[in-house]
């Protein structure tokens, strides 16, 4: 993760040119207490309202914030929201100056009732007709004027008719003829318009649209960004999908599988204006592609823990960088666990092992970690994956994924490894792990236990710890249900 760290380093002054639809974000932040009496439908008492770049705007906010110099070139209207918007880019110290004024045109309006941390609901104003021929020549000219001070490129497409066809290849062809990466968040199911930029980004859902392959198996996935490859030659296609991570193909090399980082999600609004944001970024530092997809990556985990349109900053991603480097030092797959438990023994350290699916972690656990800890020097824990979850506890289970489950875990103190295993019991971890000590909470008596065996054959004892009386996620999520 350190390497990761100096390319953020490097986006300081790194110019992006941003073509793209600019529009103006609203958000009215409500309070919801009741249902109208009209309609089945909630009453919003607004709070406050703020306005902020949406659309292509976000992504430059997002350049801003991550340390880059974003120049936009776009299209707005001759209204109040033109100017909120020109008002709201100038307060981020985003230049506007090359941002076109249509008299007939409207700014794009995008207002959002935000009630408790969720949208209500998103009202658009808009007009999605291409813009017109001669301000298509304005907007080329200045492409052509501004493409060689720029270190690289974004088309940032939400089909409302800034983009057109003719743009965007000239942009792609002034790029390729400078040296500059070009990358595109794209729009639409006809992808020929983006044809041999450097990288399109879609999410799952628009990857569908443009292939009509409509399934969600990592094979359907496999040919989505095969296909999308070979009739766009472009080097590369990035398939954002959400809890799933990423999924990036290349034209040279075989397809690769980025996990998510897990986060708590509190709103999606702009996470793919992250992506393309610190990716375009990190392209223009001369980062590898793995590198810089990995790094979009983390950022799109920071801006989904946020509410509304608000971008990343390089803090806040070396952070997530720090945090994840933490963790991922504590979460172990089993061929490293087997290696480093035979390093601690030799060291002279007693290995104390439980297992369990914590699934909503709650005092009992933290607790019952404690005490497992005391009964020697290094303290591992076997998580269930979330397959064997669901099977030991039936469908709607587990209520937290094994990657966020393993992270809060790891982020306890008692806590010096965790690893992830799938079986329904432990038998076969216990079988690498040999520990010194296997401890397991509540009732158990000793001879009952089926991993008693195998752990006293390697040497080892089983230890049963009390639980606390009345702690325990069944009851958790029955206190939940009942509201109280």
């Amino acid at each position: 993760m350190e390497h990761l760290k100096t390319f953020i380093s490097k986006f300081k002054n790194k110019k992006i040119l941003i073509l793209g639809d600019l529009m103006l974000d609203e958000h009215i932040w409500s309070k919801v207490s009741r249902i109208s009496p009209e309609a089945p439908v909630p009453i919003a008492a607004v709070q406050s309202i703020s306005l902020v770049p949406g659309g292509c705007g976000n992504v430059a906010a997002n350049v801003k914030t991550l340390g880059g110099t974003p120049i936009i070139l776009s299209v707005i209207g001759k209204d109040s929201s033109g100017t909120k918007l020109i008002t709201a880019l100038k307060k981020l110290k985003i230049s506007t100056k090359h941002i076109l004024v249509d008299n007939v045109r409207p700014t794009i309006l995008k207002s959002r009732i935000i009630a408790n941390s969720q949208q209500v609901v998103r009202v658009d104003r808009e007009n999605k007709e291409k813009i017109e021929k001669n301000t298509q020549k304005r907007v080329l000219a200045a492409i052509k004027k501004l493409i060689r001070q720029c270190d690289a490129v974004v088309i940032s497409d939400y089909g409302k008719g800034m983009v057109t066809p003719e743009l965007a290849q000239s942009a792609i062809r002034l790029a390729k003829k400078y040296k500059k990466p070009i990358t595109v968040d794209p729009k639409g199911t006809d992808y020929r318009k983006y044809r041999s930029a450097t990288i399109i980004t879609p999410n799952l859902k628009e990857a569908k649209e443009a292939t009509k392959i409509f399934e969600d198996s990592d094979a359907a996935i496999l040919n989505m960004g095969k296909q999308l490859l070979a009739k766009n030659k472009t080097k590369y296609i990035l398939i954002t999908r959400g809890k799933d991570g990423m999924s990036l193909f290349s034209s040279t090399s075989k397809a690769r599988r980025i996990q998510a980082v897990p986060r708590e999600v509190f709103d999606i609004t702009g996470a793919g204006d992250t992506v393309i944001a610190t990716l375009t970024l990190a392209l223009s530092t001369g980062a590898e592609i793995l590198d810089a997809t990995t790094l979009a990556n983390f950022a799109a985990s920071v801006a989904i823990s946020k509410i509304g349109t608000t971008p990343v900053a390089a803090s806040e991603l070396k952070e997530r960088l720090q945090e994840h480097s933490f963790i991922s030092q504590k979460v172990r797959n089993r061929k490293d666990l087997s290696k480093l438990v035979n390093q601690l023994k030799e060291s002279g350290k007693t290995i104390v092992f439980t297992n369990g699916c914590f699934d909503l972690l709650h005092l009992g656990h933290v607790r019952y970690l404690k005490e497992a800890k005391k009964l020697g020097d290094i303290l591992i824990i076997g998580l269930n994956s979330d397959a064997s979850v669901k099977k030991l506890k039936g469908a709607g289970r587990p209520y937290t994924g094994q990657l966020e489950r393993a992270e809060i875990l790891a982020a306890l103190e008692p806590v010096d490894y965790v690893t992830i295993f799938a079986e329904s019991t432990p038998l076969e971890l216990l079988k690498v792990v040999k520990p010194h000590v296997h401890v397991k909470g509540g009732d158990y008596q000793k001879g009952n236990l089926p991993e008693a065996k195998i752990v006293q054959r390697n040497g080892g004892k089983v230890v049963v710890v009390s639980l606390i009386k009345g702690k325990s996620t069944t009851k958790l999520i029955e206190k939940v249900r009942r509201g109280k």
